[in-house]
C-alpha cells in the first residue's frame, strides 16, 4: 500500500436527507475512501470504478444506496478530469 493521499472534499445527500461531507483519499488510485466529518456521522464508503461506473468496494459489506455511491463517484470523476 502506498501513501494515502487526499484528493478532494466531497459531499452527498443520503436518502433520509442527511448531508454527509468529508475527505476522499486513496493510496492506490483504484480504491477511494470517503469519510464523513459532518454532524458526528459515522458514515464512510469505499468506492471503486469499472467500465459500468462506480460501485461500493467491500463485497458483502456494501450497504449504501447506489445513488450515494454515484454522488461521491461523480465528484471524484470531476476532480480526476481536472487534475489528471
Amino acid at each position: 500500500m502506498g501513501v494515502k493521499k487526499h484528493l478532494l472534499d466531497a459531499q452527498a445527500k443520503l436518502p433520509g436527507g442527511t448531508i454527509v461531507k468529508g475527505p476522499v483519499t486513496t493510496s492506490d488510485d483504484k480504491t477511494y475512501h470517503f469519510k464523513s466529518q459532518a454532524g458526528g456521522s459515522d458514515f464512510y464508503l469505499y468506492l471503486m470504478r469499472d467500465d459500468n461506473g462506480w460501485y461500493e468496494s467491500g463485497g458483502n459489506e456494501a450497504e449504501h444506496p447506489q445513488e450515494v455511491v454515484d454522488q461521491v463517484g461523480t465528484q471524484i470523476d470531476e476532480f480526476l478530469s481536472k487534475n489528471g
